[in-house]
């Protein structure tokens, strides 16, 4: 069922096209902002536990619908499994995006480029066009299991209830000195460590539709470290799998073309995954 539903969320991700405007998460900020400070008032409560009560009232009805809309109509519960995971990816579309800007490289509207790179990398200003491409690249590689296959991962491992947390951990407010602000710390360190093994299983993905031993040689070089040690991991693997070296990356004459591998290879790593799935449901049926 789990693999079914990822696949047709998939093909309708790409049929429907952007559904950003319905992946609005600006109603649960609002919520967080305003019960945080409620239960951080008091202080066992600021913290942990906190964020779990926090989170408990908007995860519990899903586990509960998943659980009877599966066991009762299972074609109810499809559709359910599917919505879900449509309103978790994202919630910006990462191939529109890196599309956008190369196609308008390649165009030579460096105006339109550069606009559809301050889309993917935020406000940074870079210092030449081949630390844009880099960035860039970069930016595919974290973003793609961010926006993509974290949430699948969570959603084999613990159905619709675990896409949602993660993407509730990813929209969560910035710990910042405020009340709640032992809560919002709280889900700050959840969310890095509902990202940890994703990150992992997103790299072993790249190296497995790409180069193995530079991809595998490149997660070595990492050095341990927490948070950050995640994206430093998805970084190099994917770099690694294209055996492309970042500082190579000097000038923008090869942008359009290193983008668009980067991009192949994250497709790629999705139907390596989507391959591996298909074989575990295939040998839990036989089994």
């Amino acid at each position: 069922m789990a693999l079914i539903a990822i696949i047709l969320s998939l093909v309708l991700e790409r049929l429907l096209g952007s559904m950003e405007e319905l992946r609005r998460f600006d109603w649960f900020v609002a919520y967080c902002r305003r019960a945080a400070p409620l239960l951080a008032r008091l202080r066992w409560l600021n913290g942990p536990l906190g964020m779990l009560l926090l989170l408990l009232p908007l995860l519990a009805p899903v586990v509960v619908l998943d659980y009877y809309l599966s066991g009762w109509w299972q074609l109810l519960g499809l559709l359910f499994a599917v919505l879900t995971l449509l309103y978790c990816f994202g919630p910006h579309d990462l191939e529109a995006e890196v599309e956008a800007f190369i196609d308008a490289r390649c165009r030579g509207d460096e105006e339109s480029a550069c606009w559809h790179a301050a889309e993917l990398l935020g406000d940074a200003e870079l210092a030449s066009s081949g630390a844009v491409t880099r960035r860039i690249m970069e930016r595919i590689f974290i973003e793609a299991n961010e926006r993509l296959l974290a949430i699948l991962f969570w959603f084999v491992l613990l159905g619709p209830a675990g896409a949602l947390l993660y993407r509730f951990g990813s929209q969560l407010p910035p710990p910042v000195a405020a009340a709640g602000e032992g809560i919002f710390e709280a889900g700050w360190r959840l969310q890095r460590l509902l990202g940890w093994l994703p990150a992992r299983l997103c790299a072993i993905a790249y190296a497995l539709a790409g180069s193995f031993v530079e991809a595998l040689h490149g997660w070595r070089g990492v050095a341990p470290g927490w948070p950050q040690s995640s994206d430093k991991v998805l970084i190099a693997s994917g770099f690694g799998a294209l055996r492309v070296e970042p500082g190579e990356i000097e000038d923008d004459s090869r942008a359009c073309e290193q983008v668009g591998e980067s991009i192949a290879l994250v497709r790629r790593a999705v139907l390596v995954i989507l391959a591996l799935l298909a074989f575990a449901t295939l040998a839990g049926w036989m089994g």
